[in-house]
């Protein structure tokens, strides 16, 4: 894993940028190159997790001098991808190499034959054209900024801002404010674009750029597909032992996340089976949360005879990683907490890749959002009026979402479902822009499909993906997300819902692994890994908290910030509503 950064120009000598900005990323080693017109410069700082020899060094050139990457993420497959190559003289065992070799041969089709997660940059020196790639769900991010002659590019929004972090659009503002976290894709602020998932853009010596989708969800995803239920679970049970397996490929030692739950315990028991030496688990315990799964962990664990570890956190060290995961930050989010202080124990215990269970409830149905918009499906056949008539007598919180939701398809109502506030809330914070809403990338398909859609494209993939790589990459851990294999995504969201079923939880995925799950940790409530965070705000952390929103007030209508406050004190509004705010106003004051 590693931290990639450039610079292009069409004319003159491109721009070199500090490799400090993103030596986090990559603290192992670091590297340049210039191009030799001087048009193209290439930085990029190394997490080495394969190919530990300088053979893996980056930047890296094919084997005749054309092509030029900086490449961030892991190639699973890339053994595979090499014996398919006429190419045979290869210098290491390194994915770079084997993409940067594949790229000469095939061009950008190779990146069909890819499993992996990856963002990265490759300059062909001979026609003078750069090109920026991203992977299939966003897993890796990549950045750029696109001025008169100057184009540049990062791993990271603030390697591209002097270090500093942007100065968000109203857009971006409102976005955040809405769902706790900036748009997925697209303008942010200070210039600075995300480059949407699944797409690589072209810049050519004139100047020109285009930006296209290089993969399609949709047409990966047969939502037609009939299979019987025996057929379904041997084959998530191939898929994911599959990708679990291949998500092993490393030269150093790879952890595992266990919590106890569903999809760390399968991650684990399949890790175990493939894994070379025993697997490393880690189970991250807090004395003052609500549930408490380390019981289910080392049950888990001593099945699979792993080297199991329990790290404890003292309140201190929480409330101390709690205040350093907001300035770790490099896109402000409001759920992001967890993966830094989990992302930190494990680092703190030598380990520098771990596997995580992270995209099994977008696809398998482990939300509550699987069950409530399957409820609301009426409301698609009535009135306006009438519609909301009826959402009077439901939960207050629930038609306050979706009374003004433009539109009542499955996927837009999960959309809703997900939304902290809506516009006319927005306005009264001060903002006059409306959110930037994702739209569905699955077209048909039936209301399992549209909810896992609206899942991963609106929840995931613009939050917990990237909470999980900016928290993970912070403390130098590289974060491997087996669930999200695209053979597996795509195979699982087309199934058709009665294989699915949204009244029992991921049953399709517990019945695949029925035979060596443990009972106990499937046949029980959804948990989590929950700190006592109103606590906090209101104790130990009151004035980080009062400092937030301080900030937040530059912008934001002082008045709406503290009724929200005193909402908050009075146990009225969830702490996530204050604390979006809060870190808001952390942001806001780097910048």
């Amino acid at each position: 894993m590693c931290g990639i950064i450039g610079s292009y120009r069409t004319s003159g000598f491109a721009n070199e940028f500090s490799l400090q900005a993103i030596h986090h990323r990559g603290p192992d080693s670091q590297g340049q190159f210039r191009s030799p017109n001087s048009a193209c410069w290439l930085g990029h700082t190394r997490l080495s997790i394969v190919e530990l020899s300088p053979a893996g060094h980056q930047p890296m050139s094919d084997h005749s001098g054309r092509y030029t990457v900086v490449f961030n993420g892991e190639i699973y497959n890339h053994q595979s991808v090499r014996s398919s190559l006429k190419f045979g003289k290869w210098r290491g065992h390194s994915d770079t190499e084997t993409l940067v070799e594949s790229w000469a041969e095939l061009g950008e089709e190779c990146l069909n034959s890819f499993r992996g997660m990856f963002a990265f940059a490759i300059y062909d020196q001979q026609d003078h054209v750069l090109c920026l790639v991203r992977d299939r769900f966003g897993i890796k991010p990549l950045y750029y900024r696109a001025e008169a002659n100057e184009f540049s590019f990062a791993s990271e929004v603030r390697a591209l801002n002097g270090g500093s972090h942007v100065t968000l659009s109203e857009e971006s503002i409102a976005t955040f404010l809405s769902f706790g976290r900036l748009p997925s894709e697209g303008f942010l602020g200070s210039g600075i674009t995300s480059l949407p998932v699944g797409s690589i853009l072209r810049l050519d010596c004139d100047g020109l750029q285009t930006v296209k989708k290089w993969w399609d969800f949709q047409g990966e995803v047969h939502a037609s597909r009939e299979v019987d239920e025996i057929s379904a679970k041997s084959h998530v049970l191939q898929l994911v032992e599959s990708s679990v397996r291949e998500h092993l490929l490393s030269d150093v030692p790879v952890g595992c996340f266990l919590s106890g739950g569903i999809d760390s315990s399968i991650i684990a028991l399949t890790a175990a089976k493939y894994a070379s030496e025993p697997l490393r688990t880690y189970t991250v315990v807090f004395d003052d949360v609500e549930f408490d799964e380390r019981q289910y962990a080392k049950d888990v664990a001593k099945i699979v005879g792993a080297d199991h570890h329990e790290i404890l956190l003292n309140d201190k060290q929480c409330l101390d990683w709690v205040v350093e995961s907001v300035a770790a930050m490099d896109c402000p989010s409001a759920d992001a907490i967890n993966t830094y202080i989990v992302s930190k124990a494990v680092a703190n215990a030598g380990i520098k890749v771990t596997l995580s269970g992270l995209g099994s409830d977008e696809i398998f149905g482990g939300y509550a959002s699987f069950r409530t918009v399957s409820k609301l499906k009426w409301m698609n056949v009535l009135p306006n009026s009438v519609r909301n008539a009826l959402l009077r007598f439901g939960p207050t919180r629930l038609s306050e979402k979706v009374s003004d939701c433009p539109s009542t398809d499955p996927f837009s109502l999960d959309i809703a479902c997900r939304r902290w506030m809506d516009s006319q809330t927005l306005k009264k914070f001060g903002l006059n822009a409306d959110p930037i809403v994702p739209t569905p990338k699955l077209h048909g398909g039936d209301l399992f499909s549209k909810i896992s859609d609206a899942e991963i494209h609106g929840y995931m993939e613009p939050m917990l993906l990237r909470d999980s790589d900016q928290m993970s990459m912070a403390v130098s851990i590289e974060l491997r997300v087996p669930f999200l294999d695209h053979r597996l995504v795509s195979y699982v969201v087309g199934l058709p819902s009665k294989l699915k079923n949204t009244r029992i939880r991921k049953m399709l995925l517990v019945d695949a692994f029925r035979d060596v799950l443990p009972e106990q940790v499937w046949n029980r409530p959804k948990m989590g890994f929950a700190l006592p965070m109103s606590k906090w705000m209101n104790g130990p952390l009151k004035s980080f908290v009062e400092e937030g929103l301080r900030h937040s007030a530059g912008i934001l209508n002082e008045k709406k910030i503290r009724e929200t406050e005193k909402k908050f004190v009075a146990g009225k509004v969830h702490w996530t509503r204050l604390w979006s705010i809060v870190v808001l106003g952390h942001y806001l004051k780097r910048s």
